[in-house]
């Protein structure tokens, strides 16, 4: 039970790929600070996925190996849209590999379980973004572009998102971009995207009717939002984002809440303005506001 996003940011001169997602798993209960967005090795792409941690972590954590043991694709020599091939090969090749269960629950959480993979193509210097999920009647998972992720051409649709409240999430998008959609449609502009589609699925994250579980509520989603950008120049960037649980003031990193005796180093985010803060260094019961903004 999950929704994560991917979206190219472009405001100004800055175009980076972006990953967020909500932070819970459940099964007899529920936790809210487990990672599911997931930079890889190479430092030029990550993976997402929703639906069932059986299918998809085991797989993730193999990908990863995978690359650092192929100096090729470890080192960036494979392009991006090389690598995706196999992304693919490999997501295959593991689910042919699962014994002892029964074929239909097994099937049912292949359905469930989807993925969002991306990265910089060196190749064709833009972003590249698919959906991977699994056709039944093909018994095996398949490769979706995700949108234009050209740098000046990113298409209104091209914010992708898999798992669950995804008619809310796209309709609650919609009106947080009214204007901008107004525009781009009078003037026949492209829509550009900063941060609000990851403002939306934190609203979301405050929402009971998304969030709470038992008296008739599933609660899909919970915990704070987790973010990862990746950028033109190689690299991946997981942020601290700020969140409030009750009173206190906290950050979440990949989901997990920061510890009060815990010291890190990383960009801070507000997940509501898109403001981003220079890397934060001590423990969370600082006073956020002593951060310097970047931009």
């Amino acid at each position: 039970m999950t929704l994560t996003i991917a979206w190219v940011r472009e405001i100004g001169n800055v175009h980076e790929l972006v990953f967020a997602s909500d932070s819970r798993l459940t099964g007899g209960g529920h936790v809210d600070q487990c990672q599911k967005v997931f930079a890889l090795p190479r430092e030029d792409c990550c993976i997402a996925f929703a639906g069932s941690t059986m299918i998809a972590y085991p797989f993730i954590l193999q990908l990863g190996n995978a690359i650092t043991q192929y100096q090729r694709s470890h080192d960036r020599e494979v392009d991006i849209q090389n690598v995706k091939a196999r992304v693919l090969s490999l997501l295959n090749f593991f689910i042919r590999s699962h014994e002892g269960f029964d074929k239909d629950d097994l099937e049912n959480d292949l359905r469930e379980t989807s993925f969002l993979f991306g990265g910089w193509s060196w190749g064709e210097a833009r972003f590249f973004l698919w959906k991977i999920s699994y056709r039944a009647d093909l018994g095996r998972y398949i490769a979706n572009r995700a949108g234009d992720a050209r740098p000046g051409r990113t298409t209104k649709g091209s914010v992708a998102a898999i798992g669950d409240h995804l008619p809310e999430f796209h309709a609650a998008l919609r009106a947080q971009m009214a204007d901008e959609i107004r525009v781009s449609e009078a003037f026949t502009r492209p829509l550009r995207f900063d941060f609000q589609p990851l403002a939306v699925l934190s609203k979301m994250l405050l929402q009971e009717k998304f969030t709470k579980r038992g008296g008739g509520h599933a609660g899909k989603i919970g915990g704070a939002p987790q973010v990862v950008a990746v950028y033109p120049f190689l690299r991946t960037r997981y942020f601290a984002v700020e969140w409030d649980i009750g009173e206190k003031f906290v950050y979440a990193i990949k989901g997990r809440i920061i510890a009060d005796f815990e010291h890190f180093s990383g960009p801070g985010l507000n997940p509501f303005t898109g403001e981003k803060t220079l890397p934060v260094r001590g423990r969370i019961d600082q006073d956020p506001g002593d951060s310097v903004a970047v931009y």
